[in-house]
């Protein structure tokens, strides 16, 4: 009788392994309802209306902007194909989300036209009280940069406030950040009359 239930016992511990492993193979590459995970990054940049993050999961992005009360997304990833992107301006567009796909990629009047564009639309929906999400594909360069604008031009905190945005997940003394702090430095006056444009224009329809 011991020796039974002994192996019945193992029999018992050996499918639930089995289980668990099973279940850490497929959960990755399904979705239950109800069940998502937030984006990487996800940061309240200022309380109560604006977020940071990397690229929301294609296949919980409708569920985060709708549990998060999303207003404006603010997409500074690349211009490269991506289904991610599409999934994500797809639900956007089904949620009556506005959506913005700003790329801050080369030639330098792109990323001047589209850095100052993201200050201009955050500041709109802070002015019409709605919530903003800005992000990029990793949540910790692009999206940085557009904030630490933002903190500049409108909020008009000093440099090593503004500046701080990039510390927040990366080597604020890297060479990348070094690097977009002088870009940013040397082109701030032109970004800043693009910014003062772009909020003189209508609200959008």
């Amino acid at each position: 009788m011991r020796l039974r239930f002994s192996i019945l016992r193992d029999r018992r511990v050996w499918v639930g392994a089995a289980l668990c492993l099973l279940a850490a193979a497929v959960l990755p590459f399904s979705r239950l309802p109800g069940v998502w995970r937030m984006p990487d990054r996800w940061t309240e940049a200022r309380p109560g209306w604006l977020y940071r993050s990397g690229q929301i999961p294609a296949s919980d992005v409708a569920e985060v902007l709708r549990a998060e009360r999303i207003d404006v997304v603010l997409d500074l990833t690349d211009d490269t194909p991506d289904r991610t992107r599409d999934a994500e301006q797809a639900a956007a567009e089904k949620l009556g989300i506005r959506y913005l796909h700003l790329p801050v990629v080369h030639p330098q009047p792109v990323v001047i036209a589209n850095l100052a564009t993201a200050v201009a639309e955050i500041e709109r929906a802070r002015r019409r009280g709605d919530r903003v999400l800005v992000h990029c594909t990793y949540g910790h360069r692009r999206s940085a940069a557009a904030l630490a604008l933002y903190a500049r031009l409108i909020e008009h905190e000093p440099e090593h406030v503004a500046y701080a945005e990039f510390s927040r997940y990366s080597d604020a003394d890297s060479n990348w950040s070094a690097g977009v702090i002088r870009f940013l430095d040397r082109n701030m006056d032109e970004i800043r009359a693009q910014v003062a444009a772009d909020l003189a224009k209508p609200e959008p329809g």
